[in-house]
């Protein structure tokens, strides 16, 4: 499969890839029409007497039927939330072949299919867009993946986000926290090969990526199956 590299240039504007929704507005219901010369008069009708035992019923003041022509008008509510099935992911982070991205390399090394202008790197993440993002790795629960934007997450924020996150160094209380475990075996396996050429990688010790083993390309995000606003990350050996 032919990739192409992905530009590495960090000022782009955001671009919408969905339709937009309409916009519903307020309006005051039109005042009731003022009666005509012509209406019929209308004889007064007499009631009859409430009988003694009948229950006494509080009145009510109703208001004037012009009332709602003097009041300010309603404003509309945003939710801080979208409902999870109108949430649509973009393509290319949807799981498909539509990307190569090694979570261990800078995103100048991000490659998209020969279709793919480059510049879609740089649209909103999700339709409709959000501010915040959370990944979660389903072989390492521990570490969760915020991605912010109070503009509105982009595919390269997601990107930038997951690289950061899995090329942080573990620490020795992280370390202790996977045990006893043989991921932490897998892990240790997995820095010698990949430093053992490279003293400097080596100085910087074992990474989280470390503990994914071969499983360092990106082939999507998928919506967590709790019910939250979550999404699970998924990685391959080969793309």
């Amino acid at each position: 499969m032919h990739y192409r590299m992905g530009s590495s240039s960090s000022s782009h504007s955001h671009k919408s890839w969905g339709s937009t929704s309409d916009r519903s507005s307020w309006s005051a219901s039109p005042a009731p029409p003022a009666p005509t010369p012509n209406t019929p008069y209308l004889h007064p009708v007499s009631l009859p007497i409430p009988s003694i035992n009948a229950p006494h019923l509080h009145t009510v003041s109703l208001p004037h039927p012009n009332a709602h022509l003097h009041q300010p008008p309603v404003p509309h509510q945003h939710s801080s939330t979208t409902h999870s099935s109108m949430i649509v992911l973009h393509p290319l982070l949807s799981r498909g072949p539509n990307i190569m991205f090694n979570v261990m390399l800078d995103l100048a090394y991000v490659q998209l299919r020969p279709d793919c202008p480059p510049t879609r790197i740089w649209e909103f993440a999700l339709q409709p867009n959000v501010s915040r993002m959370t990944i979660t790795i389903p072989e390492l629960p521990a570490w969760i993946i915020e991605v912010v934007n109070p503009h509105g997450i982009t595919v390269n924020d997601v990107l930038l986000k997951i690289r950061e996150t899995l090329n942080q160094g573990v620490t020795s209380h992280e370390m202790q926290m996977h045990r006893p475990s043989h991921a932490v075996s897998a892990a240790i396996e997995s820095f010698r090969a990949r430093s053992r050429a490279d003293q400097r990688e080596h100085a910087l010790g074992v990474k989280r990526f470390d503990f994914l083993g071969p499983k360092i390309f990106f082939v999507g995000l998928t919506r967590a199956r709790d019910g939250s606003d979550s999404w699970n990350i998924h990685l391959s050996q080969n793309v």
